[in-house]
């Protein structure tokens, strides 16, 4: 464990505490959010993580480590469950918490349970003992199957988010208001830190022999509490939108059978309606305009095409960018008045989709254009 610093332990319990205290608040806003439940309960965990670090470090200055043992505050298994369930909730419009759900949340009470056994008190001391105690050897294993099971709902947490931006990109040409926005931030957030501090924590260990552990350990706790306190402060301000209908119930259909002629079929409909100028413009639209149904459309364009709709789409957008930008009635307007002439809803969505498919920012390529006439027109 790293030494006490007064202050670095001063500061995590501040912003623990207040973090701890939002979650609360968070928890009996109105109206009740499942997601607002769930990020409760994210905030609550982790702010008490950080919590349960100072009172160490405060506990171990005046050699109170005996007294800590009966009031341990880590609850490692809870972590996981509400990271994953809150994910859940933000991505996944069908989902409701039910009463069997409420298994995923029973080694939490366990948990609670073994801090307050003697089984719990001389394993953790013992660590500080040659030989370990006997009960040490249950102790470290409830805890490395905490941070099992924190990695683990990670992942997972992480998976489900990566499914529902994949979904959006096949039903969106544009995503500025419908990829969660912040909502996904503490998903993001508590996921790197978990991740980062393992894999730091484990090259300190087997690298530098826990050499570095006074540099990081009590810093990346300031850096928790402090998240914490933002986030808790955001969520409580921020109202939950609704997610945008992404759905994990499973149908059954025969539509998304492959018919070659689909593909030309949209194709027709992208260059002579040219519905891509539509920045609004989404999967059932262009499927009432090529007369074919949302999965016949996407899966056209998944297999036919090898993109997905938000690929598909950008990919006419930039087309059309091109045409404009090569207009000599167009050279007074700016890159982005072009490029919202064409369809798209924002600079980094048309930088990003431009560079991906020329390899050219929108600048690069038009200066490289007016270069390239400029020496054909001086060319003998």
């Amino acid at each position: 464990m790293s030494a006490s610093n007064p202050i670095l332990t001063t500061i995590i319990f501040v912003f623990a505490a207040q973090a701890i205290v939002l979650g609360i608040l968070l928890l009996t806003k109105r109206p009740r959010s499942q997601s607002n439940i769930f990020l409760s309960l994210l905030i609550f965990f982790f702010a008490l993580m950080a919590l349960n670090i100072a009172l160490v470090n405060v506990l171990r200055t005046y050699n109170m480590m005996d007294t800590f043992r009966y009031v341990q505050l880590e609850l490692l298994y809870g972590i996981g469950p509400a990271l994953y369930f809150y994910t859940k909730s933000i991505t996944d419009h069908d989902f409701k918490f039910s009463k069997k759900d409420l298994v995923h949340f029973a080694p939490v009470v366990l948990e609670f349970i073994f801090y307050r056994t003697a089984i719990y008190r001389l394993g953790s001391a013992g660590l500080y003992q040659t030989p370990a105690h006997p009960y040490t050897k249950y102790y470290l294993t409830e805890q490395w199957l905490g941070v099992l099971s924190i990695t683990l709902y990670t992942i997972i947490s992480l998976v489900v988010l990566f499914r529902y931006q994949n979904w959006l990109k096949q039903r969106f040409s544009n995503l500025e208001n419908k990829s969660l926005n912040w909502l996904k931030a503490p998903i993001i957030i508590y996921s790197a830190f978990w991740i980062g501090w393992n894999i730091l924590s484990e090259i300190d260990r087997f690298v530098f022999d826990r050499g570095l552990r006074e540099m990081y350990f009590l810093p990346a706790f300031v850096g928790l509490a402090i998240v914490s306190y933002w986030i808790g402060f955001k969520g409580y301000l921020k109202s939950q939108t609704e997610t945008s209908g992404y759905s994990s119930r499973k149908t059954t259909s025969d539509d998304s059978a492959h018919n070659p002629k689909w593909a030309s079929k949209i194709t027709k409909v992208m260059e002579s309606k040219k519905p891509y100028l539509d920045p609004e413009l989404d999967l059932t639209k262009l499927s009432e305009l090529a007369d074919l149904n949302p999965k016949q459309v996407s899966h056209t364009i998944n297999r036919s095409f090898s993109k997905n709709f938000y690929e598909y789409v950008n990919g006419f957008r930039v087309e059309e960018f091109k045409q404009l930008a090569a207009k000599p009635e167009n050279k007074k307007l700016t890159l982005l008045g072009l490029a919202f002439e064409c369809g798209f809803k924002s600079k980094s969505t048309f930088n990003d989709a431009f560079k991906k498919i020329t390899g050219k920012t929108p600048s690069q390529y038009v200066n490289q254009k007016k270069e390239s006439e400029k020496k054909q027109s001086v060319a003998p």
